[in-house]
Protein backbone atom coordinates (compact mmCIF):
# COMPACT_ATOMS: atom_id res chain seq x y z
CA UNK A 1 0.00 0.00 0.00
CA UNK A 2 1.50 3.21 -1.01
CA UNK A 3 0.67 6.25 1.62
CA UNK A 4 1.01 9.97 0.65
CA UNK A 5 0.49 12.93 2.49
CA UNK A 6 -2.30 14.73 2.30
CA UNK A 7 -0.12 18.28 0.81
CA UNK A 8 1.35 15.60 -1.79
CA UNK A 9 -1.94 14.35 -2.94
CA UNK A 10 -3.18 17.96 -3.42
CA UNK A 11 -0.61 18.45 -6.06
CA UNK A 12 -2.59 18.01 -9.55
CA UNK A 13 0.31 16.04 -11.25
CA UNK A 14 0.35 13.63 -8.27
CA UNK A 15 -3.30 12.98 -7.74
CA UNK A 16 -2.87 12.08 -11.65
CA UNK A 17 -0.53 9.48 -10.89
CA UNK A 18 -2.04 7.94 -8.46
CA UNK A 19 -5.35 7.72 -10.69
CA UNK A 20 -3.31 6.37 -13.65
CA UNK A 21 -2.06 3.78 -11.32
CA UNK A 22 -5.23 2.33 -10.07
CA UNK A 23 -6.62 2.48 -13.62
CA UNK A 24 -3.75 0.25 -14.50
CA UNK A 25 -3.95 -1.89 -11.37
CA UNK A 26 -7.90 -2.31 -12.25
CA UNK A 27 -6.83 -3.15 -15.93
CA UNK A 28 -5.04 -6.01 -14.55
CA UNK A 29 -7.39 -7.28 -12.46
CA UNK A 30 -9.94 -6.84 -14.65
CA UNK A 31 -8.45 -8.77 -17.42
CA UNK A 32 -6.85 -11.48 -14.89
CA UNK A 33 -3.38 -11.38 -16.56
CA UNK A 34 -1.83 -14.57 -15.82
CA UNK A 35 1.58 -14.28 -13.98
CA UNK A 36 3.29 -15.17 -17.36
CA UNK A 37 1.40 -12.41 -19.24
CA UNK A 38 2.42 -9.90 -16.42
CA UNK A 39 6.63 -10.58 -16.89
CA UNK A 40 6.33 -10.33 -20.21
CA UNK A 41 4.29 -7.40 -20.30
CA UNK A 42 6.46 -6.12 -17.15
CA UNK A 43 9.59 -6.83 -19.27
CA UNK A 44 8.54 -4.78 -22.88
CA UNK A 45 7.44 -1.63 -20.61
CA UNK A 46 11.19 -1.84 -19.42
CA UNK A 47 12.53 -2.03 -22.72
CA UNK A 48 10.73 0.49 -23.67
CA UNK A 49 12.37 3.26 -21.60
CA UNK A 50 15.79 2.69 -23.01
CA UNK A 51 17.06 5.52 -24.72
CA UNK A 52 17.84 4.37 -28.05
CA UNK A 53 20.68 7.00 -28.40
CA UNK A 54 22.16 4.67 -25.66
CA UNK A 55 21.93 1.33 -27.19
CA UNK A 56 25.05 0.18 -28.62
CA UNK A 57 23.58 -2.34 -30.93
CA UNK A 58 20.06 -1.11 -32.11
CA UNK A 59 18.99 -4.34 -33.85
CA UNK A 60 19.77 -6.63 -31.07
CA UNK A 61 17.40 -4.52 -28.62
CA UNK A 62 14.97 -4.70 -31.43
CA UNK A 63 15.63 -8.47 -31.52
CA UNK A 64 14.90 -8.92 -27.73
CA UNK A 65 11.64 -6.67 -27.78
CA UNK A 66 10.43 -9.19 -30.97
CA UNK A 67 10.73 -12.00 -28.47
CA UNK A 68 9.12 -10.89 -25.39
CA UNK A 69 6.32 -9.62 -27.73
CA UNK A 70 6.34 -13.39 -28.95
CA UNK A 71 6.46 -14.59 -26.15
CA UNK A 72 3.48 -12.74 -24.43
CA UNK A 73 1.76 -14.28 -27.49
CA UNK A 74 2.73 -17.83 -26.23
CA UNK A 75 1.52 -16.86 -23.10
CA UNK A 76 -2.03 -15.92 -24.71
CA UNK A 77 -1.87 -19.33 -26.13
CA UNK A 78 -0.72 -20.85 -22.76
CA UNK A 79 -3.39 -19.30 -21.23
CA UNK A 80 -6.45 -19.66 -23.75
CA UNK A 81 -5.84 -22.49 -25.52
CA UNK A 82 -5.93 -21.87 -29.49
CA UNK A 83 -9.18 -19.43 -29.42
CA UNK A 84 -10.21 -17.30 -31.56
CA UNK A 85 -9.92 -14.31 -28.77
CA UNK A 86 -6.62 -15.04 -28.69
CA UNK A 87 -5.67 -11.92 -30.66
CA UNK A 88 -8.27 -10.07 -28.67
CA UNK A 89 -6.82 -10.47 -25.96
CA UNK A 90 -3.17 -9.47 -27.39
CA UNK A 91 -4.61 -6.40 -28.14
CA UNK A 92 -6.10 -5.64 -25.01
CA UNK A 93 -2.22 -6.50 -23.24
CA UNK A 94 -0.87 -4.35 -25.26
CA UNK A 95 -3.33 -1.55 -25.20
CA UNK A 96 -2.64 -1.61 -21.75
CA UNK A 97 0.90 -1.82 -22.09
CA UNK A 98 0.37 1.94 -24.21
CA UNK A 99 -1.59 3.53 -21.78
CA UNK A 100 1.04 3.23 -19.39
CA UNK A 101 3.99 4.56 -21.43
CA UNK A 102 1.62 8.19 -21.64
Amino acid sequence: VLLFPRQRMNLPCMYEQCKHMLMVARELSRLQVSYEEYLCMKTLLLLSTIPKEGLKSQSLFEEIRMTYIKELGKAIVKREGNSSQNWQRFYQLTKLLDSMHD
